[in-house]
């Protein structure tokens, strides 16, 4: 054991050791149409073979879904990403998850400035803890083990905040709305020639609604109340004309109900990070980065009496309690090899500790038991890719990933008080990635990938169950890492002058050998299983026409048929869909205005009917929302907006769960309509240049301190 804890400190020193020293260069603007999610490095979107989506600033501001916290509701609008179908605002923390291409929720890494929101226990995403100055937000979808390891199986979505600008800025947002919303953030920005912060803090409230169908509704039902603090900050330095470091901070306390009186949540979440990142001429840079982050989360739960279906009173039956702690760094070098070839190498490294207590009650209050699980994991990757643009129409990039798990010092304690160790459990594997891209004509190109990615369980899946109206849902500390095998091609381009007009279509094909999925046991039990072998087969396709400076279109359109194909121990489940996937998803936008007058944005998404079980008896979703934003600009310093959410009140079920008498059904949220004044105070100096080291950029939203890739 000691061995192994010394074995990642040391690691993580090794991250956190300063490579070089920059020497002089020229600070560049990450522009609009560069990714760096999709190569772990600057690439011109024109030159990815992958399919990422890029959401800027601007798009983000004019939609209804603009908080941070509102980042899972806003992905619901590309193509091929499904996150949880209840909002997050609404959902149970252990229940926010995102799918990438119908491989089925977490099994997309979510990134937040380069650190993982993934929570390390349980891979749920923590989407209350993004603050709300969003910079721009990067999709890429299809196996991202190559680069990122075994949270990366479906892909990466990467939310980067804003930097601070050079003087003074200041943003006031106040939201008020029904369901007793309410909404305030306050964000400050200061730079300076050679350092600059920011402070972010909102404070979110709703009273939500009744979760529960009025034809499955008792006298115990009410509403889903929720409310949290975020606070985060973020002091960059500019060490000399080419080095700079980073230091960030966040903190996180949310308190819950849902929909019953002793149905409670509440999570603490503090995390702090440090990176320190250069150029070091020629085009070459490197960069370091290391984060912590603690957690205690309080679970509550009941049982409805006198039956699940029929919802006249409730006792509480367990408490857990899950603290936990995730450390991870990484070391990154892009090397160039001339103009036309880059090298990025690069090292990573996170170790987790968690444990889930649990005390059992009866219908008298009288504890009668307890239990306890626990476990560490530890993962390291070493990772390597190759960047060459032989001509100015081929890009050909291959890559790898070697990875080592290991999870180990499990303990699980039954309720009768029976002490199980399981086996420690120890995987190696490599995955290779290798993308393709050519330009046909100069508006025309065509790309294709194929890949290997894998995703290890996590503490959550191995030691920690749950039960819901009786039905209990069990871990398994057998399970197996999962295997992915897959492909993808693509066409895109522009059609008309400008990027008036623009396309892209893309076709994907995985495998993924033993995939965990929880497989039903019996009418009161549920259990997570490595099923044999599942396959996706898909295609997305998305249009965006700019028809004039005040009015744009968007449509796309994304299909997943995502079913089991191999399941030996239970044959009967083959040829069964994936829970959780939809294979329709359609999403529209309308943008029509001017954001210095009054604009209107409206967004429809519609979601076909996917599965809430393994059985494919309890079918959910189906559904069409309708959101929209009116934005009207006050002056210099303050806009107003009106914005609806569902705006036709469309009630739809959201998901399921089962109990022993059958699954009790959620909706999905109903109307909300939110008034708020943003843009409280900014800045009237007359600065128009951010300074770093004395070389001058044009200083807009999108511009900030620190290295040329603005990360």
């Amino acid at each position: 054991m000691r061995g192994r804890l010394w074995w990642v400190v040391s690691s993580l020193l090794i991250l956190a050791a300063p490579q070089a020293w920059a020497g002089d260069s020229d600070t560049t603007v990450l522009s609009r149409d560069v990714v760096v999610s999709a190569t772990r490095t600057d690439q011109p979107l024109s030159q990815v073979p992958a399919a990422p989506t890029l959401l800027t600033a601007d798009q983000i501001d004019r939609t209804p879904l603009r908080g941070g916290h509102q980042v899972d509701d806003l992905l619901r609008y590309v193509p091929g990403v499904q996150p949880s179908n209840l909002s997050s605002r609404y959902n149970h923390p252990t229940a926010q998850a995102v799918s990438l291409r119908g491989l089925g929720s977490r099994r997309a890494l979510v990134l937040l400035d380069g650190v993982p929101l993934n929570d390390g226990f349980g891979g749920w995403i923590n989407w209350g803890t993004v603050p709300d100055d969003l910079a721009r937000i990067e999709v890429v979808p299809g196996g991202g083990s190559n680069l990122y390891g075994t949270w990366a199986m479906g892909g990466v979505i990467h939310i980067f905040t804003k930097r601070p600008g050079f003087g003074p800025r200041f943003r006031s947002s106040t939201g008020l709305g029904n369901l007793s919303t309410y909404n305030q953030s306050l964000t400050t920005h200061y730079g300076a020639e050679r350092i600059g912060f920011s402070l972010d803090y909102r404070w979110y409230h709703s009273n939500g609604f009744i979760p529960v169908p009025s034809y499955q509704r008792g006298p115990v039902d009410r509403t889903d109340d929720s409310r949290h603090e975020n606070f985060s900050g973020q002091l960059a330095v500019a060490l000399t004309r080419r080095t700079t470091l980073t230091v960030t901070g966040r903190l996180f306390r949310e308190d819950r109900t849902f929909g019953t009186l002793l149905s409670q949540a509440s999570r603490t979440i503090g995390s702090v990070g440090l990176g320190l990142e250069a150029d070091t001429g020629a085009g070459g840079r490197w960069e370091t980065r290391l984060f912590a982050q603690w957690q205690t989360f309080r679970n509550l739960t009941s049982q409805v009496t006198p039956d699940p279906r029929v919802r006249l009173s409730e006792f509480r039956d367990r408490e857990q309690t899950i603290p936990s702690n995730d450390f991870g760094g990484m070391g990154q070098w892009m090397v160039p090899l001339g103009p036309q070839h880059r090298v990025v190498l690069g090292t990573d490294v996170r170790a987790i500790v968690g444990q889930s207590e649990e005390e059992i009650f009866d219908a008298s209050g009288q504890a009668i038991g307890s239990t306890l699980a626990r476990g560490k994991q530890v993962g390291w990757g070493i990772f390597g890719e190759w960047i060459a643009t032989p001509t100015d129409r081929v890009t050909v990039i291959p890559s790898f990933r070697w990875d080592w798990w290991n999870n180990f010092d499990g303990v699980v304690v039954s309720e009768t008080g029976s002490l199980t160790k399981p086996p420690d459990n120890v995987v190696t594997v490599l995955n290779p990635k290798l993308g393709m891209q050519y330009r046909v004509t100069d508006s025309i190109r065509i790309g294709a990938s194929v890949y290997q990615a894998f995703r290890a369980p996590t503490l959550n899946e191995l030691y920690r169950g749950f039960t819901f109206g009786g039905f209990s849902f069990l871990p398994n500390e057998r399970l197996s890492p999962e295997r992915l095998t897959g492909g993808e091609a693509k066409i895109e381009g522009e059609l008309l002058q400008r990027r008036r007009l623009t396309f892209r279509a893309t076709g994907h094909y995985e495998t993924v050998k033993d995939q965990i999925l929880f497989i039903t046991q019996d009418a009161s039990t549920a259990r997570r299983q490595n099923v044999g072998r599942t396959s996706t087969i898909g295609a997305d396709v998305d249009v965006k026409f700019q028809a004039s400076e005040h009015l744009s279109l968007s449509a796309g359109y994304a299909y997943a048929n995502s079913t089991i194909i191999s399941f030996p121990p239970v044959p009967a489940r083959e040829g069964l869909r994936v829970p959780n996937v939809s294979r329709h998803q359609v999403a529209l936008g309308l943008t029509l205005g001017h954001p210095d007058r009054i604009q209107l944005t409206v967004m429809g998404r519609y979601l076909s009917k996917q599965f809430a079980d393994d059985l494919n008896t309890q079918p959910i979703a189906d559904f069409v929302v309708v959101d929209a934003s009116l934005q009207k600009r006050i002056g210099k310093s303050l806009r107003l907006f009106f914005d609806a959410e569902n705006l036709t009140n469309r009630q739809y079920i959201a998901t399921q769960t089962a109990t022993q008498t059958g699954p009790i059904k959620t909706l999905g949220a109903p109307l909300l309509v939110l008034d708020l004044i943003p843009d409280g105070l900014r800045n009237n100096l007359s600065l128009d240049k951010l300074i770093l080291g004395g070389v001058g950029a044009p200083c807009d939203d999108s511009v900030h301190i620190g290295d040329a890739n603005a990360r």
